[in-house]
């Protein structure tokens, strides 16, 4: 009988634990969200992003004056894997949100300088590398806009 009990606790915690392994793939794949928010994180400007969570916004990289972050949009726009990508320069933001998957490029701007692509974790930089984009970040790659 004791033998039973015990088996019976096992399964019970290996099935707890198949649980939460499904429970922590779901959403983005972009760990960088899961931490907390610090003073860089926060955008100077925030006008005009109402369907941004503001709480989550995160500082990526900072380049020719020009900052990157991540965020997530407010519940109810977008679905749990949706990612936005943030730019932040002079005195207006480029935003652009979009599925974010594991191995896939997510969000992409474009303007007359850069295009700037937002990464999951796992993606292979290789690929992009072959693609004309640097690495600013684990999770931002940006590429001259006349390139590709």
């Amino acid at each position: 009988m004791h033998c039973l009990a015990a088996r019976s606790r096992i399964l019970a915690a290996g099935m707890c634990l198949a649980v939460l392994g499904l429970a922590g793939c779901a959403g983005p794949v972009l760990g960088v969200l899961d931490r907390d928010q610090t003073d860089q994180d926060v955008l100077t400007i925030q006008t005009d992003l109402d369907g941004i969570d503001l709480a989550s916004t995160r500082f990526l990289a900072e380049r020719d004056g020009v900052e990157y972050f991540a965020a997530r949009p407010v519940e109810g726009n977008g679905t749990a894997d949706t990612v936005c990508l943030l730019i932040e320069e002079g005195i207006g933001v480029g935003l652009e949100c979009a599925p974010l998957m594991a191995g896939e490029a997510g969000a992409t701007i474009r303007d007359s300088r850069v295009t700037a692509v937002l990464l999951p974790d796992d993606i292979d930089r290789n690929d992009l590398a072959d693609e004309g984009f640097q690495l600013l970040h684990p999770n931002l790659a940006v590429r001259p806009a006349d390139a590709g």
